[in-house]
């Protein structure tokens, strides 16, 4: 016999059909339904159909399965973990009953995936890439927790595991409408995430989940490492599941599946640049600190912003700013000038950022020629042996003029709408940023400056430093990690601090 898991916030339309689909025979110990607050009769509809309710408040989809899992009275050797919207097949639980019904210490197994299968639009999707779509869900007590992670959470598990046959429906019945709001929370839960994630990855590699499915583990990588990069990733989403994966072969449903899903990742992909926005901004760190706690993470109040906090990956509000207590003087309205650029100029930039800048990100990280080439390609004058990473972010390339010798490394910005001059054997760090441009903030009309940036030989941008407009480094000059300067550096010193001042004098041995 099993005992099984279900967590719950507002599921009357679905909970009945999952426990109704576990009723019959034998083969349940007890049945835990979790709520966090329900107010649509959940709790009621439970008990109806015998399961034992347990308030436990919203801690996340992930902390939540895992404080059931450490302590809900189980008394079966076996647990079966499913989701409000989800109903076991007669099929499988058979397959369950057989797998359960002996010894646990004869079944070498510690867990079983199942198949899941989508219903949308009342029709079953079974191509798309959404089929099979196997999830680790019934494993031996003790055995198992979830990943710490905020949304699409995957299993920790010992090995060995197995797969088991038949297969559960996966609809939410409470229509497109929730279905909607729902993968909107479920992009910025996701986005925060991948953010989180990436941070991480800056510092040393982290722990995964062992158990991850081949397909999974692709898809993290692509979210992470691909949609980030490149330019209409709904599009791309569409043409996977649709063509690739076969889509049409499920007709009208599928295609409006792959309409959502594609949505589903542009959505992502936009919250994910806000993020790294608010970040190179330093304002996603303020938000941190005047963040108020969401425990739901699902309302936000009229007034208040939305903000996913990246460290955790949660939802949170902020308080709408209060006024300044200080009165400040009148002002007319900027009106910022037209758009500087030449239609000439607007075309070149559009097919860098469509056609040039994703293959510039794409390519293998040893192929320095292949990239050096692809900018001499849109008009960068580039020297011999250089080595410029394939993150480097690259802003209009026709400004850019790096000697022989150069490296740039990964995430540098070189923001060229100046020109930028990066002299012989310079190194550029990670992360830095050379931004030869600003706008003249005492003019009403806002005006483009494309102030230059001249880098001399054998100088050394450091790690997160930032280069401001009409700077000249001089030769074996070093700016400090994470220092600023807006200001000419000295040839041969050593500059820290923002802004950055002289330290010492370089000395090479």
């Amino acid at each position: 016999m099993i005992d099984v898991m279900i967590i719950a916030y507002n599921e009357a339309l679905n909970l009945p059909h999952c426990l109704r689909s576990l009723q019959g025979g034998d083969w349940i110990r007890r049945t835990f339904v979790i709520d966090s607050g329900s107010n649509d009769g959940t709790q009621d509809i439970a008990k109806a159909h015998g399961a034992e309710v347990i308030h436990h408040e919203w801690e996340g989809y992930a902390r939540q399965k895992n404080w059931g899992l450490r302590n809900l009275p189980f008394e079966s050797e076996w647990v079966l973990i499913l989701d409000a919207d989800e109903v076991v097949t007669s099929e499988l639980r058979e397959e369950i009953r057989k797998r359960t019904s002996g010894d646990p210490a004869h079944v070498a197994e510690n867990g079983f995936f199942i198949n899941r299968l989508t219903i949308f639009l009342g029709r079953p999707i079974r191509h798309c890439g959404f089929f099979p779509s196997w999830n680790m869900r019934l494993f031996k007590r003790g055995k198992a927790h979830y990943e710490d992670r905020v949304v699409h959470e995957h299993m920790i598990i010992d090995n060995p595991t197995g797969f088991i046959q038949g297969h559960m429906l996966h609809e939410d019945r409470r229509g497109i409408e929730h279905y909607v709001a729902k993968h909107n929370r479920y992009s910025t839960l996701e986005a925060g995430a991948i953010f989180a994630e990436r941070e991480e990855a800056t510092r040393g590699p982290s722990a995964t989940a062992p158990n991850l499915t081949k397909d999974t583990r692709f898809r993290r990588w692509l979210k992470r490492n691909v949609m980030p990069r490149a330019p209409f990733p709904g599009l791309w989403r569409f043409i996977y599941m649709y063509v690739f994966r076969l889509g049409f072969l499920d007709g009208r449903a599928g295609l409006e599946f792959c309409r959502f899903i594609s949505g589903y990742d542009a959505l992502v992909a936009l919250k994910l640049k806000e993020l790294n926005r608010l970040a190179k901004s330093g304002e996603l760190e303020r938000l941190r600190r005047q963040r108020k706690p969401d425990p739901s993470g699902l309302a936000v109040r009229e007034g208040e912003a939305h903000v996913v906090d990246a460290s955790q990956g949660r939802s949170s509000r902020t308080a709408p700013a209060s006024p300044s207590s200080e009165p400040v003087p009148p002002v007319e309205q900027l009106q910022p000038e037209a758009s500087p650029w030449s239609l000439k100029e607007k075309i070149f930039r559009a097919v860098w950022m469509l056609v040039g800048k994703p293959i510039f990100r794409l390519s293998f990280h040893n192929w320095y020629g292949f990239r050096a080439w692809l900018l001499r390609l849109f008009g960068a004058k580039i020297g011999k042996d250089v080595r410029l990473r394939p993150s480097v972010n690259v802003e209009i390339p026709w400004n850019l003029d790096i000697r022989d010798g150069a490296t740039v490394g990964d995430y540098a910005i070189l923001y060229g709408l100046g020109t930028i001059t990066i002299g012989e054997r310079t190194i550029v760090s990670q992360y830095a940023h050379l931004c030869a441009g600003t706008h003249d903030f005492t003019d009403r009309r806002f005006p483009l400056l494309r102030d230059p940036i001249e880098i001399g030989p054998d100088a050394w941008v450091g790690a997160d430093a930032f280069v401001g407009p009409n700077v000249h480094v001089g030769r074996l000059a070093v700016l400090g990690a994470r220092s600023s300067t807006y200001k000419d550096l000295a040839p041969g010193m050593v500059y820290v601090g923002n802004p950055a001042k002289p330290l010492k004098e370089r000395v090479l041995q």
